[in-house]
C-alpha cells in the first residue's frame, strides 16, 4: 500500500472516498511522494502538520491530529 492509499484509507471515513483521494494524492504530490509512494522521513512531520490544519474543519482539532498521526504510522 502507497503512503497516499494509506492516507485516503485514513481520512475516508471522516471525510468520504473522493475527498479522502483527492486530499491524499495532493498531499503526497506536494510532499515529493516518488514512485514508490514515500516521503523523505525529514519532511514527515511538516507533511503532518500540513494534514493536521487542513483537516482541523473537517474534524476539530483534537481529532485533527490524532488523524494526522495516523496518516503517517507504516500500515501492518
Amino acid at each position: 500500500m502507497t503512503l497516499s492509499e494509506h492516507i485516503a484509507q485514513v481520512l475516508a471515513p471522516h471525510m468520504g472516498q473522493a475527498t479522502a483521494t483527492a486530499v491524499a494524492i495532493h498531499v503526497c504530490a506536494k510532499f515529493g511522494a516518488g514512485g514508490n509512494g514515500d516521503v523523505a522521513e525529514e519532511d514527515q512531520p511538516k507533511l503532518a502538520d500540513f494534514l493536521r490544519r487542513g483537516l482541523v474543519a473537517y474534524v476539530g482539532a483534537d481529532k485533527a491530529a490524532e488523524l494526522a498521526a495516523a496518516c503517517l504510522k507504516k500500515p501492518d
